[in-house]
C-alpha cells in the first residue's frame, strides 16, 4: 500500500523529472506484465546488480517501482537499445516519453533524445503492424502550447506517436498556455487525444457535482474536437484505475478504453483493449 510519504516522495520525483530537458522516460507495464505480477524488476533481472536494494525487487505500483521503471526507461533511452538482447528487449512491455512544459532552450536536448526514442523504436517495433498496441510512444501531458509546438513536429518527421492530454484551465505560465480548440482541431488530425480532466483533477476529486464538468463533458469536448472519442485517458497525479470512484465509472460509461498510470497502461476494467488509431 502506498504511504503518504511514499506518495509524497513519487509526486516530488516526477516533479524533478519534469524540470529536467528532454522528458522522461518510463517503461509502463501492460495488461499482460500486470497480469504476471506486475514486478517490473522481471523485465531485465540482468541490470539490477548494483541498484540499491530497495530497487531490486520492488512492491508493484509503489514509489520504488516508479524510480525502477524509470530507471529502465532511461537506460533503454540512453543506450538506444545497443547492447541489449533480443530477449531483454522483447521483454519491455511499452516506453513513454513523457514532456509537460518544455523551454524553448531545451529544444537541442528534446531533439536528441527524440531521435534516440525513434532509433530505440525501430528495435522494439521492427515491421510493426500498425493494430497492435504501440510499443513507443511520446505522450504530452496538460496541454501546454510550447511542449506541443516544439515536440509535434519533431515526431512528425520521426515518426513517433503522440498522444496530447490536455486540459481545458488556462496554464498559469508567463511562458506557456494551453491549447486552443482550433491548435488541438488540427493538432487531432493526425495525433490522438486523451482525457485529462478539465482542470488537472485527481480521480478521488471527482464528486456528482463536478463528474459532469470535469469528465463527460471533456470527453464529448475531445470527441468534438478530434472526430472521434479519446481512447486512452490519464489522471492528475497517475492514479491506476480503481472501479470505486465515480470519474473512473463514468470514463467506462463514456467508452474510454485504456488508462495510463505512473506505472502502467492498462486496458478499463469491461473495456475492449486500447489501441490507438
Amino acid at each position: 500500500m502506498t504511504t503518504d510519504q511514499s506518495a509524497d516522495e513519487l509526486e516530488s520525483y516526477i516533479l524533478d523529472q519534469g524540470e529536467q530537458p528532454g522528458g522522461a522516460p518510463v517503461v509502463l507495464l501492460d495488461d499482460a506484465a500486470v497480469a504476471a505480477g506486475a514486478d517490473p524488476s522481471a523485465l531485465i533481472p540482468g541490470i539490477l546488480e548494483g541498484l540499491p536494494e530497495a530497487l531490486r525487487r520492488p512492491a508493484p505500483f509503489t514509489y520504488e517501482a516508479y524510480v525502477l521503471q524509470s530507471v529502465l526507461g532511461e537506460l533503454l533511452l540512453e543506450s538506444e537499445g545497443a547492447g541489449w538482447s533480443q530477449d531483454e528487449l522483447r521483454a519491455i512491455p511499452l516506453v513513454t516519453l513523457n514532456f509537460h512544459d518544455v523551454a524553448p532552450d531545451h529544444l537541442e536536448a528534446v531533439d536528441g533524445r527524440l531521435n534516440k526514442l525513434a532509433r530505440l523504436r525501430g528495435l522494439l517495433e521492427p515491421d510493426r503492424d500498425e493494430e497492435l498496441p504501440p510499443r513507443v510512444v511520446v505522450l504530452l501531458f496538460d496541454g501546454y502550447r510550447d511542449a506541443a509546438e516544439m515536440i509535434v513536429p519533431i515526431c512528425e518527421r520521426l515518426g513517433l506517436r503522440v498522444v496530447i492530454l490536455p486540459i481545458a484551465v488556462e496554464v498559469e505560465d508567463d511562458r506557456a498556455g494551453t491549447l486552443s480548440d482550433d491548435e488541438l482541431i488540427r493538432l487531432a488530425r493526425k495525433h490522438p487525444l486523451g482525457f485529462h480532466t478539465l482542470t488537472h483533477r485527481m480521480a478521488e476529486d471527482i464528486t456528482p457535482a463536478t463528474v459532469t464538468s470535469e469528465v463527460t463533458d471533456v470527453v464529448h469536448r475531445l470527441t468534438r474536437l478530434a472526430g472521434r472519442p479519446p481512447r486512452v485517458g490519464a489522471w492528475c497525479g497517475g492514479a491506476r484505475f480503481d472501479d470505486s470512484l465515480l470519474g473512473n465509472r463514468r470514463l467506462r460509461e463514456l467508452g474510454v478504453t485504456g488508462l495510463v498510470s505512473n506505472w502502467s497502461w492498462e486496458t478499463i476494467q469491461g473495456q475492449p483493449p486500447a489501441h490507438l488509431p
